[in-house]
């Protein structure tokens, strides 16, 4: 053995290289090359042979690298590798299969909100999405990645969402089969229908699915010709924004003139009317009236001192006004004490109500109820949301800081949002049976305030939430109750100069501080 030994240890380092040579290649071979399976095998049965070679002229080398000090070392190393790649694997095994994310932003950025992932539950069959975007558009690639972001969070919900992208310059008989005009548009598709969005937000693609998916759009009226908000108003003051978020809820919106239209449209499924400012005519009275009688659905944002025709028709359904707006001095939008805030513990838990949180209404009135027993067997009033127990109602004219209680005044909690739900109006009785169990029901829901839908202060906190919640359940839509997706938000950071110099000298000095002082303790130790 040990002639054997001496014989082979001149060649061994050269067999060795072609042990490992002659391995590689067969391991080649076997991965790449299927059909040379038999080769593979045979090389490398050679290297085997040429590795036992090796080791017997070797064996010294050997036994030192497997026994030696280095060795111990790389063992050591060998068995940290292995443990790593054995612990990254599982992660990633665990990942694939249990597939789980964590969204840390404020605003849940990156997490599709509840109202998207109702409407993907509700989902009966697949709806494809077709994108097209020309690649050699910087612009256009940017817009991609956006949707593709964004279509890859709404097919992790459901994998009833499959979609794709066209380059329609690529394919131009594509683009030609699904109408685009323009380019960078999406088209949703469902059972045959489609529907086209330029909009990248989640708001435009699950207005999209609703609308592709939807049998049939309700139409919502908005009231006009007495000064009410305008949904086709931009500035501050109007409705657009309140108008989108309808649409996106797959409504049809109209504005509807009672003075050129003598009756409300049969096919309303909710009526509002927006903080009219001139008098009702009493033919507008009598169409608005009939319509509630008739198991109508409709919304009143009413500011303080509304219309007097107003309180009398409302009155006939338990609900009456007083004349002042509402202060706060607990809860309210700084520094504003007559914009009452109402915080999640000021809801009463309804439908509406029951995700919210803070929403506030700037210059509110308060919403008292007048409902005598016996009219409370088909007639129920539920109070949406109150101010706190430090307000009151103050006829008292705007003034720097806060007015004083005084005569006249009403003390709170005040009722600022309530529905109504009945069968008829106070002392009436159930007219129109519209099923076999019973009278079609009227739902109301009235608001002491119209700026909280307005553009200002729509999509501040939960205010866009209260009015669309509010508008579904009127129109009988509650699965669409949630709480939905708000535009991106450009996110200040303010602090005090108190906090502005604690930054400053906490980093400047406080932290070089430390590292010399303990750059000195060293330095006094080793002295």
């Amino acid at each position: 053995m040990g002639t054997l030994r001496a014989a082979l240890a001149g060649p061994a380092p050269v067999v060795g290289v072609l042990a490992v040579l002659v391995l590689a290649a067969a391991g080649v071979l076997y991965l790449l090359l299927p059909e040379l399976q038999l080769a593979a095998q045979a090389l490398a049965g050679l290297g085997l042979v040429l590795l036992l070679v090796f080791v017997v002229g070797a064996y010294d080398l050997v036994k030192t690298a497997l026994l030696g000090r280095q060795a111990r070392y790389g063992t050591n190393t060998l068995v940290m590798t292995v443990a790593f790649i054995g612990i990254a694997g599982l992660a990633n095994f665990l990942g694939a299969h249990y597939h789980q994310r964590l969204d840390t932003t404020a605003s849940g950025q990156y997490t599709l909100s509840q109202h998207t992932r109702a409407v993907l539950k509700g989902l009966q069959g697949q709806v494809h999405v077709v994108g097209f975007f020309v690649k050699r558009d910087p612009i256009a690639v940017a817009s991609q990645e956006q949707a593709e972001n964004l279509l890859r969070e709404y097919a992790f919900y459901t994998d009833k969402i499959s979609y794709e992208f066209v380059d329609p310059e690529e394919k131009p008989a594509i683009a030609k089969q699904y109408e685009i005009r323009d380019f960078g548009a999406l088209v949703f598709t469902y059972e045959g229908r489609k529907h086209q969005t330029f909009g990248l937000q989640e708001q435009d693609f699950t207005g999209a699915i609703l609308n592709v998916t939807g049998v049939e759009q309700k139409r919502v009226y908005f009231l006009a010709g007495h000064g009410e908000a305008d949904i086709e108003s931009a500035e501050e003051t109007g409705l657009q924004l309140a108008r989108d978020g309808l649409q996106a809820d797959n409504y049809r919106i109209e504005k509807l003139d009672l003075t050129v239209t003598p009756a409300v449209p049969e096919n309303a499924a909710v009526l509002v009317v927006a903080g009219p400012k001139k008098p009702l005519q009493p033919s507008e009275l009598r169409a608005i009236e009939t319509y509630l009688t008739q198991g109508g659905k409709a919304m009143f944002l009413l500011d303080p001192d509304p219309p007097q025709e107003l309180q009398q028709l409302l009155g006939k359904w338990g609900l009456i006004f007083r004349e002042g707006t509402v202060i706060d001095t607990v809860t309210y939008a700084q520094p504003d004490v007559r914009t009452p805030a109402v915080q999640r513990d000021q809801y009463l838990l309804t439908q509406i109500t029951k995700d919210l949180d803070t929403t506030f209404f700037p210059g509110a009135t308060g919403i008292f109820v007048d409902l005598p027993e016996p009219d409370r067997e088909y007639l129920a009033i539920t109070p949406l949301a109150h101010t706190s127990f430090q307000s009151w109602q103050t006829v008292a004219a705007r003034t720097e800081g806060v007015p004083n209680f005084s005569e006249g005044d009403t003390f709170g909690p005040l009722v600022l949002a309530v529905q109504v739900e009945a069968t008829a109006p106070r002392g009436g009785k159930p007219l129109v049976p519209s099923t076999r169990d019973g009278p079609k029901a009227t739902r109301l829901i009235v608001v002491g305030d119209t700026d909280f839908a307005t553009n200002k202060y729509f999509y501040s906190l939960y205010n866009s939430d209260l009015f669309l919640n509010s508008v579904n359940w009127l129109g009988a839509q509650e699965e669409l109750i949630s709480i939905r997706p708000k535009p991106p938000e450009f996110r200040r950071l303010i602090i005090t100069q108190r906090g502005w110099d604690w930054i400053v000298y906490s980093s400047i000095v406080f932290l070089p501080a430390v590292v010399l002082l303990a750059g000195g303790v060293v330095w006094w130790q080793r002295r």
